[in-house]
């Protein structure tokens, strides 16, 4: 078991970095001790030099050079296997090397666990089944410490955002979906169980309830044969419950009593649903108390995201760069940066003749200064609502950014500003007039507001720099969006999920994500919860999914399935987003790379320098990109990597 990771200086045995997953302390005298031992492997022949050293007699590290002044350390208790443990520390200190080469050392502190991912965590999906009111959510609840929902049930619709959530035990990252066991979802269950490392079936313990799970059970091994599956009988408090060992031989699985309103049974729990899921996964649970393994956090992002969101690729497969671009035998770039180099790649000082730094325009011409840019509009969220009972309700909600948006507040602010009359169409009685409200400020972003008879669309934006075309846009998509449902009024019963399959004439305007037909698409074993219950969006969602094979370009999935074009660009767009999927590109000194947008002052130009504009800028759709790193004599390695990361932004496209 791995619990500190640390980056030392080697001759000093300063620490550069530090993460410790478990309660174990691993402190400098201990550095020192295997300071010590490391330098006379050094001067001891016949023994390998990444043998693994062992500290107090408790501790065995293993340690690979990073460069010539820094050494990563992965300090374990021994009972792992050398082999395994030896391929990550030498995997692990690559990765840190090649990190450095592009970033500052506070990004390596900022993002260590990121850049090592699943070398340190083992990660596990764990689903949570059952019909409503059996108490899932409660014990969802429990789990991560919190009181039982006020004001009784409220059941789980599908798989809602907040209802996929992960916790750290250690370096074990646990994600657990709760979602519903109504007949109408069960058709979406091979979609959700996809990745499921383990399945725990809850029943309320009544001989009703433990009826109709043996229903869900037989369907769930209908979908999920192969997953492990246990029976967890709740409500064993209440007096007409069956006890466990009955309900264990009517359902013919391996059943746990629990009472999930019992804040004593949490650490029961937790261990219980830990060893099933490391035995199902074939590693050893630590022999350590609960307390001692909740440690860090607590969060829905997957840890192998690296710290420029979807522009990396996971490790196992990023297609990092180890060696500079190299013609003719002779290197292009600079040398590579030591470790303490602030940045692998240069601020326009650094570029050429500092006087005579090169900047192209966008006709081609070339400036001497870098020109101010004008911050692009950011979108942060989009809201449809329906009017219904004199409120607007929210339909859908698409989050565009990091930021939390409570989209309740929004809708209320709506609606008690169109109760004043504030946002009335400007047509009585038609279904395609909008009327553009003058925009709302909400927590320091801007919120734009369109009307039509039935439906209001909300914008929430950075500025109002383009605003015009966003009006547009949203003014355009009402009047689709009414006459997609301008048959339903007359018989409709209130059912708000219908409205969500206007989700991929959105998504067609407006993207969640940027997109290319070149882009390679790759499948992820399991992402977070999606936040649609509409059946036909369930299916696209689940049709693009099955074909993606790993050999195809977003182009060839378009040209090979069934669907009209939008909805599947929609269905990859939500799934990007949702991380069920990842795209890549491939690139080469040979490709052409166009600019169609500027690069984001905060992602792109803080963290890289000035250079960054200068490379898009020169851009054009002309050049090889070989010559462009020429031209501002860059590593080829370094550049790589932030053009795959401004191509996957959205920021430039391949031509060629």
């Amino acid at each position: 078991m791995i619990h500190n990771v640390i980056l030392i200086e080697t001759e000093t045995g300063d620490i550069v970095v530090r993460s410790r997953f478990w309660k174990i302390e691993f402190g400098q005298e201990d550095i020192q001790e295997f300071l010590r031992g490391y330098h006379d492997l050094h001067t001891t022949e016949g023994l390998s030099p990444d043998t693994p050293v062992f500290v107090s007699e408790v501790h065995k590290v293993f340690h690979a050079p990073v460069s010539d002044d820094l050494l990563l350390l992965f300090v374990t208790d021994g009972r792992d296997e050398d082999r395994v443990i030896q391929y990550k520390i030498r995997e692990g200190s690559a990765r840190v090397a090649t990190a450095l080469r592009g970033n500052s050392m506070s990004y390596i502190k900022d993002n260590i666990e990121d850049i090592l991912g699943e070398l340190i965590f083992t990660r596990f999906k764990i689903s949570f089944v059952g019909s409503g009111g059996v108490g899932k959510s409660t014990l969802l609840r429990l789990l991560f410490g919190r009181e039982p929902a006020p004001g009784g049930y409220v059941p789980t619709i599908n798989v809602a955002v907040d209802s996929s959530e992960t916790i750290q035990f250690g370096t074990f990252l646990v994600t657990i979906w709760d979602f519903a066991g109504q007949a109408v979802f069960q058709d979406l269950w091979s979609f959700y169980f996809q990745g499921t490392d383990v399945i725990f079936l809850i029943t309320d313990s009544s001989f009703r309830n433990v009826m109709q799970t043996k229903t869900l059970l037989r369907n769930i091994k209908k979908e999920a044969p192969a997953v492990p599956l246990f029976i967890v009988a709740n409500k064993q408090d209440l007096p007409e419950s069956m006890r466990a060992e009955k309900i264990k031989r009517l359902l013919g699985a391996p059943t746990f009593p629990m009472v999930a309103t019992n804040k004593s049974r949490r650490e029961e729990f937790i261990r219980f649903m830990l060893e099933v899921a490391a035995k199902t996964v074939g590693v050893q649970l630590p022999d350590r108390p609960i307390s001692e393994m909740i440690t860090v956090r607590r969060k829905t992002e997957d840890v192998d995201k690296a710290g420029m969101d979807s522009a990396r690729t996971p490790h196992d497969q990023s297609g990092y760069e180890t060696v500079p671009y190299q013609e003719d035998g002779s290197d292009t770039g600079r040398e590579a940066p030591s470790s303490h180099e602030p940045s692998g790649i240069p601020l326009a000082s650094e570029v050429g003749d500092s006087d005579t730094a090169i900047e192209s325009s966008s006709d081609g011409t070339v400036a001497s200064e870098v020109e101010p840019i004008q911050l692009p509009t950011k979108v942060i969220s989009l809201i449809l609502l329906i009017q219904q009972n004199g409120m607007f309700n929210v339909v859908y909600h698409l989050d565009y950014s990091d930021n939390m948006i409570d989209v309740n507040s929004v809708a209320s602010l709506i609606s008690a500003l169109d109760s004043f009359g504030g946002i009335d169409p400007s047509a009585e009685g038609t279904t395609d007039a909008t009327d553009a409200l003058e925009t709302i400020e909400h927590e320091g972003n801007l919120v734009m507001v369109e009307k039509s008879k039935h439906f209001v669309l909300a914008l929430i934006v950075t500025n109002d720099n383009e605003e015009e075309l966003y009006r547009q846009k949203m003014a355009g998509l009402l009047v689709e969006i009414e006459d997609m449902f301008h048959e339903i009024w007359a018989d409709w019963n209130g059912d708000m999920t219908v409205f969500e399959t206007s989700v991929f004439n959105v998504l067609g305007e407006i993207p969640l994500v940027p997109i290319s037909l070149d882009y390679m698409v790759r499948a992820r074993e399991a992402g977070r919860g999606l936040p649609f219950a509409n059946r036909d969006v369930g299916r696209s969602l689940v049709e693009v999914k099955t074909a993606i094979d790993g050999t195809l370009t977003v182009g060839g999935l378009v040209r090979s399935l069934d669907l009209p074009r939008e909805k599947v660009l929609g269905c990859l767009q939500i799934m990007k987003k949702f991380d069920w999927i990842t795209f890549q590109v491939d690139l080469d000194t040979s490709v052409i790379l166009k600019k169609i947008s500027e690069p984001d002052p905060e992602k792109h130009v803080k963290p890289y320098g000035p250079i960054v504009i200068k490379f898009v800028n020169l851009c054009d759709g002309k050049t090889p990109l070989g010559d462009i790193v020429k031209k501002l004599k860059l590593s080829f390695a370094a550049m790589k990597f932030v053009a795959t990361m401004l191509v996957l932004d959205g920021v430039l496209e391949i031509v060629a």
